[in-house]
């Protein structure tokens, strides 16, 4: 007989077993410790076990499904308005549609009985209660175009497709950079400084990835001393494990100040990827909103590489 659940501390071993044992799943990290799984789950300040839902069959669990909400405009605290369904996994020895069916019902009725009016399927940008980086690319992408199991669940479940991500990413393993006669220019009248694990710039930041260390780039005239651009990059080799490739993730990009020189973005990059190849990192992975056409031109000019598209599949609650 199948019933729901609210978590239990003792849940966890099993909840790593349907994440090493849920099937075939390429966008999705192939391992969680307990370990890990207390740190990046049940340590979040907002963590409610309420919304971290348990299938049984009889007595044993055989799926689990985690909800939670985005921020407030200003990154202060949880906006109980905007859902997220951040995963949902059932083992495969367990195929049965009702399973994953009732996880999801499960869900939404806790999403909405504290007030959701809409909810979003995995995350997207700063809808990223839980799970960041285990998940598609360096930011939740929703859900990636190849990842057709998970895209038709939700469709059927009449989710629709909204906003849309480019993901890349490029290995600097064997980085070399071309001699280039506008950053030679630059790097007379730029100076990048390099940062290890800078404060937080919200509460929301400091939930969601104040815990994985992180490179700050910065971008200054060297006369007058004035902010060009800004980067952030995080180590996601803390969450995707010792035997994969080390790889950071470009979470921030901005280009500060519409006075800076042409190419600043562009040199940016280049001096990123030396200072981290230095550091022994393989991969650099990156995304941009398919409309920002100026981001997704300035990571391509970078030699990133398009690997995959995320679609944000949501809904609105009547």
């Amino acid at each position: 007989m199948l019933s729901f659940r609210p978590f239990l501390n003792g849940d966890i071993p099993s909840i790593v077993a349907i994440w090493k044992n849920h099937g075939p799943d390429p966008a999705l990290a192939q391992e969680i410790s307990a370990d890990l799984f207390d740190r990046l789950v049940l340590s979040k300040l907002y963590f409610d076990r309420r919304g971290l839902i348990m299938a049984l069959e009889d007595s044993e669990i055989v799926g689990f499904v985690h909800a939670g909400f985005g921020p407030n405009e200003d990154e202060t605290e949880l906006d109980t308005t905007r859902g997220v369904v951040s995963l949902l996994l059932t083992h495969a020895d367990h195929s049965d549609p009702a399973i994953a069916n009732g996880l999801l019902a499960q869900a939404e009725n806790y999403l909405t009985d504290r007030g959701a009016t809409t909810i979003a399927a995995i995350g997207l940008g700063e809808l990223c209660p839980f799970y960041l980086g285990l998940y598609g690319s360096c930011d939740l992408p929703g859900i990636f175009e190849s990842d057709t199991n998970r895209t038709n669940f939700f469709k059927q479940h009449a989710y629709h497709p909204n906003a849309q991500i480019f993901c890349f990413r490029k290995s600097i393993s064997g980085f070399r950079p071309a001699p280039n006669r506008m950053f030679m220019q630059l790097r007379r009248s730029l100076k990048i400084e390099f940062a290890s694990d800078p404060s937080a710039r919200s509460w929301w930041d400091a939930c969601t990835q104040g815990c994985l260390p992180q490179l700050s780039v910065t971008v200054r005239s060297v006369a007058a001393h004035e902010i060009f651009a800004r980067a952030l990059f995080w180590d996601m080799q803390t969450l995707t494990g010792a035997e994969s490739r080390r790889s950071m993730g470009l979470s921030r990009l901005n280009i500060t100040d519409p006075a800076a020189p042409p190419g600043t973005g562009e040199y940016l990059l280049e001096e990123s990827f030396k200072q981290l190849q230095q550091q022994g990192i393989e991969c650099v992975l990156a995304q941009c909103d398919k409309e920002d056409t100026a981001r997704r031109i300035l990571l391509e000019s970078a030699g990133m590489e398009h690997y995959d598209t995320g679609n944000l599949w949501s809904k609105h609650i009547v």
